[in-house]
């Protein structure tokens, strides 16, 4: 594959990715407007609350999906078209597995989750009332959520970007119509209805592939290629995951600091954070099947010009976003039906988390590189060391300093430092390469 190839092979698989991962946000943002609406401060908590045990699905799913696609790109630059499409059927099977797993052990813990959570009361019954229908349905879910980096590793990112999308529009008209009737619950069956839409177009598509179909033996589990699925997978698994986690720390923060208004104020932020953070996901992942497959064929040359374009890309977007945020923060409150009392802290914290986006697309970029190229133990650095280390420790000492405030702060530092980690990894990582004259 030459260079003039690439840069027209870039656009294509990138520009799908940005829209699906970013419709992919709109999931919770769609929930959340009409949840803040029709039940004000107390929804958006209960589903900020709840959002972890959802988003953890997703994440399982993600890290199945993209594990495997890692694996299908990287063989398929290698020309073994078998092994291609063995890593594709394990995929599959592994999703399934999952999906029979979840039903059982995520229904039956719940409810002592919310509560850990710090769910009480009135938040707790509406937050459950949610969760009920999501676990019940995540079946829908996991295969709608996991089969779309298949596609988009099968040279079908167009049509993985059409069905998100005619996922949405579904889950947007039937929470207008369920959600003032039937509330949190209708709002949790809009979601698992139109990710079931997603699933069924996905596998479709899967199943109708002509130029390279499945076989039985594909779907008979390989230790070996399940242990390397689910190796590549902790990193994006994590990457889908780790906001989650930061949620669960800023909820018991918020509730310390300020209560429920200020759980409510986070939620609504934390919704248009999640939009833009799944577009500058989009990048990563949509240069990762380009990445993989050129690492696959050994073209470091190739590898290394689609990272510099991907992180121009970041860049120029996370500026972009940065100004954006501040200029229509008051929109924001309103939006979501928050009361003007969390108005005004959205306010306050989209000045000061407007700093993080510019870095947090780079540390996406990276995360996303660094899996494509089977480096697993930096990507793992980056992503695990957000929830599991910065964001736990700068969560409990920002806030005795600046209050509230600390909490907002805690994202632009966490990322400025993640960043700068994943500069000195690549460094670090090229030198080696040029020793070895590889580079």
């Amino acid at each position: 594959m030459t260079h003039e190839k690439i840069e027209k092979q870039f656009w294509r698989y990138v520009l799908p990715s940005m829209l699906t991962m970013l419709l992919s946000g709109f999931y919770a943002i769609v929930d959340g407007y009409f949840v803040g609406n029709a039940l004000k401060d107390a929804g958006l908590a209960a589903i900020n609350i709840g959002w972890p045990i959802a988003s953890f699905i997703l994440a399982v799913s993600t890290g199945i999906g993209v594990g495997g696609s890692v694996l299908i790109s990287t063989y398929r630059g290698a020309e073994d078209e078998n092994a291609s499409r063995q890593a594709k059927g394990n995929t599959l099977m592994l999703l399934c597995l999952f999906a029979i797993l979840s039903i059982t052990l995520i229904f039956i813990s719940t409810p002592w989750l919310l509560r850990l959570f710090g769910a009480k009361g009135e938040v707790y019954d509406l937050a459950y009332e949610y969760l009920f229908v999501i676990v019940l349905g995540s079946s829908l879910q996991i295969f709608g959520t996991g089969c779309t980096p298949i596609l988009r590793n099968s040279n079908r990112s167009i049509q993985a970007m059409l069905i998100m999308l005619f996922s949405l529009f579904t889950n947007i008209v039937l929470d207008a119509v369920l959600v003032p009737t039937m509330g949190m619950s209708g709002a949790a069956l809009a979601t698992v209805a139109a990710q079931g839409f997603s699933a069924l177009f996905c596998l479709l598509l899967i199943f109708t592939d002509k130029k390279n179909p499945l076989k039985r033996s594909d779907f008979v589990l390989n230790k070996r290629m399940c242990k390397n699925i689910i190796r590549i997978g902790v990193s994006p698994f994590g990457l889908t995951f780790s906001p989650s986690i930061v949620i669960i720390f800023a909820n018991w923060q918020c509730l310390n600091y300020g209560g429920e208004i200020a759980v409510a104020a986070y939620s609504a932020l934390s919704y248009v954070l999640q939009a833009t953070m799944e577009l500058l996901h989009g990048i990563g992942e949509g240069v990762q099947p380009l990445i993989s497959y050129c690492n696959g064929a050994g073209r470091h040359d190739l590898v290394r010009s689609l990272l510099r374009r991907a992180r121009r890309l970041v860049m120029l977007l996370g500026i972009l976003f940065g100004v954006l945020i501040v200029a229509f923060d008051s929109l924001i409150p309103v939006i979501f039906g928050a009361s003007s009392e969390a108005g005004v802290m959205i306010e306050s914290a989209c000045l000061i988390s407007s700093v993080a986006f510019f870095f947090a697309g780079l540390v996406k970029c990276y995360s996303s590189y660094f899996y494509a190229i089977r480096e697993t133990r930096a990507s793992t650095l980056l992503i695990y060391g957000d929830p599991l280390l910065l964001t736990p420790l700068l969560m409990l000492i920002l806030p005795v300093f600046f209050d509230i405030n600390g909490i907002w702060a805690v994202l632009p530092l966490t990322q400025i430092i993640l960043c700068a980690a994943a500069l000195l990894i690549d460094i670090k990582k090229e030198k080696e390469l040029k020793l070895e004259g590889k580079a």
